[in-house]
């Protein structure tokens, strides 16, 4: 398994921590917001786990993957990371489980990270929770990119909400017209 820094991925010249996989806008941004109080649910773990962590109150990160979700445990217990959370949820994307991989009864997120499977029904389930709740953050990676996710139905879902879009701008990996973005939705 590979646990080096992939294309893109940046290190917090602040803290010497992997940043998550998302846009560098998006991390820039990311860095100047205060989540001490906030708890947050990811779908998809990787490198950047920690370095989240270390910004909210509590992460829980769900994970399809085993031996990948393995390898960022004994990163986290490395770490000695006392608020992150990891459920392992073993399912194929597109096989009919979104809502037994989407499940977050329990979990109370103020901000939900959507980089994983189900990324279109993890959009309506998201602010399906945040009404009930009273408003929330859905965080969307690879918001309508070329060969990733294109969702009209996800548009349609997020189109009412507030929302910032973080491009990479000089990502090549795309058409050249729906680029690599990250998107930040405020529903309420």
């Amino acid at each position: 398994m590979n646990t080096e820094l992939c294309e893109w991925q940046i290190i917090d010249e602040d803290n010497g921590l992997v940043m998550p996989w998302l846009t560098h806008p998006f991390l820039a941004w990311a860095k100047q917001q205060n989540w001490s109080d906030k708890n947050i649910t990811m779908f998809g773990c990787g490198l950047g786990d920690i370095w989240l962590a270390k910004r909210c109150a509590s992460l829980t990160v769900i994970e399809r993957n085993l031996e990948w979700l393995e390898k960022c445990i004994e990163r986290e217990r490395e770490q000695s990371c006392t608020n992150l959370n990891y459920i392992h949820r073993p399912c194929n994307d597109s096989d009919g489980q979104a809502d037994y991989y989407l499940d977050i009864e329990g979990l109370n997120p103020d901000i939900i990270i959507n980089d994983d499977a189900y990324r279109t029904e993890c959009c309506q389930m998201a602010v399906d929770y945040f009404k009930n709740k009273g408003g929330g953050i859905l965080i969307s990676d690879n918001w309508v990119q070329a060969f990733v996710w294109m969702s009209p139905k996800a548009e349609e879902i997020m189109k009412p909400y507030e929302a910032i879009i973080f491009e990479q701008s000089n990502h090549t990996n795309n058409d050249g017209v729906n680029k690599w973005k990250t998107a930040v939705h405020f529903i309420k």
